[in-house]
């Protein structure tokens, strides 16, 4: 009975995981979904034999409002027949249609309509059913790191940025392999102020949740799980029945952590009327899923040139910074929702 317990909250907790990994720019406050009798967990729900599509989602909210950007979004596909998890990162000024509305960046797709047609689009965009999406707050991921005793990540460079957030308002990290706790783990995958920006910054998040995957198989975090499970019930909301939840993370929880692979959804820089996209052609988006799928990725993530997303870009006379929404060069149009945002950045930050 012992061992059955273990075996459940340990797959309760890695599908929590899976969701706490991603958040977005800013913080989001929501009040979670949280287990009553009606929705209990059962023996009723079994192993899935088929692969199955999350959406994970980190939101831009506050308290007050009822509408919100998404500025972190990943697909997480489960496929028990290969034991694989592979999580693909959307950039969050990647260009859709959104009916009703014309072409948008899809971090507005849930401010404009509602989560549902954010599912949708990006159902259309991959090719994929999705089973139902997950939102999180990064306030309850810092608390799993601590509880799990932190993550071993290795910082490819020193960052430092002023959020001017009143809490987690500094980014502050230094190069080379540490054990991040809580906070420290959300400075590093919240880093976005490169000359990559957000694309470097979904590879961060990436790094993250490998190795929370990988801490969550080690014997010493077994004691653990009982505190971790209420945190991650009440850090998150969703559209998934508990018995859908449990049923997918049943699945997962035998999986070894080294066989998780991640890939950033690869597009080119492209500005319309003003506002800066992250431009994707369809039919390349849908063979890069398939490809992941099989376990199979690539480098050529800007311009369909191989790029290291984590290490510093030199640029060279003949070969000048790649041209990304957000980063230093580009404020995301005038006619953007962020225009306002880096320009008071980029005023702060000159001397």
């Amino acid at each position: 009975m012992i061992n059955k317990w273990v075996s459940r909250l340990t797959a309760i907790t890695i599908c929590g995981v899976l969701a706490l990994g991603f958040w977005g720019y800013k913080g989001f406050s929501g009040s979670g979904k949280t287990i009553t009798k009606e929705n209990s967990f059962n023996d009723s729900a079994k192993n899935i034999d088929e692969r199955v599509n999350v959406l994970l989602i980190g939101a831009d909210q506050r308290l007050e409002e009822t509408k919100f950007n998404t500025d972190s979004l990943i697909v997480a596909s489960i496929d028990p027949k290969t034991q694989r998890i592979s999580l693909l990162s959307i950039p969050r000024d990647t260009r859709i249609f959104l009916a009703g509305h014309g072409y948008i960046k899809i971090n507005a797709a849930a401010s404009l309509e509602n989560l549902d047609a954010l599912q949708n689009s990006v159902e259309d965009l991959s090719g994929e059913t999705i089973s139902g999406y997950i939102l999180t707050n990064f306030q309850g991921f810092k608390k799993i790191i601590d509880t799990l005793g932190g993550v071993p990540v290795d910082v490819e460079k020193d960052m430092y940025y002023e959020t001017g957030d009143q809490e987690d308002g500094y980014i502050n990290l230094h190069k080379g392999l540490q054990r991040l706790d809580g906070e420290k783990a959300l400075e590093y995958a919240r880093f976005r102020h490169d000359a990559l920006s957000d694309i470097s910054r979904t590879a961060r998040q990436q790094i993250v949740l490998k190795a929370v995957a990988k801490e969550m198989v080690q014997l010493s975090t077994l004691p653990k799980l009982p505190y971790l499970v209420p945190e991650l019930m009440q850090a998150v909301t969703t559209n998934l029945s508990v018995k859908d939840i449990l049923a997918v993370a049943k699945t997962a929880v035998g999986f070894n952590s080294s066989n998780v692979i991640s890939q950033t959804l690869p597009g080119s820089f492209l500005e319309v009327d003003g506002v800066s996209y992250w431009q994707v052609n369809s039919m390349d988006v849908k063979k890069v899923v398939a490809n992941l799928q099989q376990g199979l990725t690539t480098d050529r993530v800007i311009d369909e040139e191989p790029v290291d997303l984590l290490k510093p870009v030199i640029p060279t006379p003949s070969k000048p910074l790649p041209k990304v929404p957000g980063n230093s060069l580009d404020p995301n149009g005038t006619q953007s929702s962020d225009y306002e945002i880096f320009n008071v950045e980029a005023s702060q930050n000159t001397p």
